[in-house]
């Protein structure tokens, strides 16, 4: 999907409210009206339904926002207000508990991750729509592109039992991943220590061989001054 697509996604919107430096750095990805586009201010104005709060998160401060500041505007939604946050971390590498700590604690659901397209434009991988709910929302697939209802019926015992069991297998399948993830890095940091020595060593030899070749040549300058 694309980022101009994300906003028809969300819904109703009256306002859009932009966590960043400037407020202003995601309206145009979004194409979203100037007259509906808003800098974040803490308590600058109450937020409504309608309102969706967005921000662009990552690993690189010059760029992105982190998710202690983005969660104040989060607790300031009200029951139905919305979040599209965009993720610059690849998605192997996403750091989802430290956001989903934050998410729950301002009563927020995550309703789709949607992974992005173009993502060498613009270094966002993927995007978070969620919601400030008083109840479970309707379960949604990330590739669901109809817009988001909350009010419709919530989900029944069997879809939480599967949510629930999803969560428990997904972590048990992740660890061995994980384990193996970190033993690849750890190889990779040995082999770049030793590609790093081997480096020094032929510049060493590179030194030697140098000077080798430079002994040899004065020795034929001195053989030919000798023969003449």
């Amino acid at each position: 999907m694309l980022i101009h697509e994300l906003l028809p996604l969300v819904g109703d919107v009256t306002t859009v409210v932009e966590v960043s430096e400037n407020g202003e750095a995601l309206r145009e990805l979004l194409r979203a009206p100037a007259e509906a586009y808003r800098a974040y201010v803490p308590d600058g104005g109450k937020m409504d339904a309608g309102t969706v709060v967005t921000a662009f998160l990552g690993p690189e401060p010059e760029a992105h926002v982190d998710v202690e500041t983005v969660a104040p505007a989060l607790r300031e939604l009200p029951v139905g207000g919305r979040a599209l946050l965009l993720l610059g971390w690849p998605v192997p590498a996403l750091p989802y508990h430290r956001l989903l700590d934050e998410l729950v604690a301002a009563g927020c659901q995550v309703l789709q991750v949607v992974p992005l397209d173009k993502v060498s434009r613009h270094g966002a991988h993927c995007a978070v729509l969620t919601a400030r709910v008083d109840r479970l929302a309707p379960l949604r697939t990330h590739l669901t592109d109809t817009p988001v209802v909350l009010d419709g019926e919530s989900p029944d015992l069997r879809a939480l039992l599967r949510l629930t069991g999803e969560f428990v297998f997904q972590d048990l399948l992740s660890r061995p991943l994980r384990s193996k993830l970190a033993d690849a890095a750890d190889r990779i940091k040995a082999q770049d220590q030793r590609i790093r020595q081997l480096e020094k060593e032929v510049a060493a030899r590179d030194a030697t061989i140098a000077k080798a070749e430079s002994r040899l040549a004065r020795a034929r300058n001195d053989i030919a001054d000798l023969r003449a």
